[in-house]
């Protein structure tokens, strides 16, 4: 068995480190007896990723996230975060 090629620690390692930690304490302080509600989640909701093509930056990846019984966009506004928000919407498709 190989071993993972190695990478950088990264911001979102923290705070996914951060996000175990919290919900392993959490779990202590309700002796093991913790639902959704009392870790403020939604077990409602459902998110998919979405692909686009804005005309103006191409393509891109997005999630969207709504109530479990709703359909998926057919269209999202362009991501990109440049001096501005695009403000064009795309098309999109469900990727997952």
């Amino acid at each position: 068995m190989q071993a993972a090629p190695h990478r950088e620690w990264t911001e979102q390692d923290d705070a996914l480190l951060d996000a175990i930690l919290a919900l392993r304490a959490r779990w202590e302080e309700h002796r093991g007896a913790l639902t959704l509600e009392q870790c403020a989640l939604d077990p409602h909701l459902t998110t998919v990723v979405v692909s686009g093509l804005c005309s103006r930056h191409g393509q891109f990846v997005a999630e969207w996230t709504g109530r479990a019984g709703d359909r998926a966009p057919l269209d999202a506004r362009c991501p990109a975060a440049l001096p501005m928000r695009c403000t064009e919407r795309c098309p999109v498709f469900v990727l997952v």
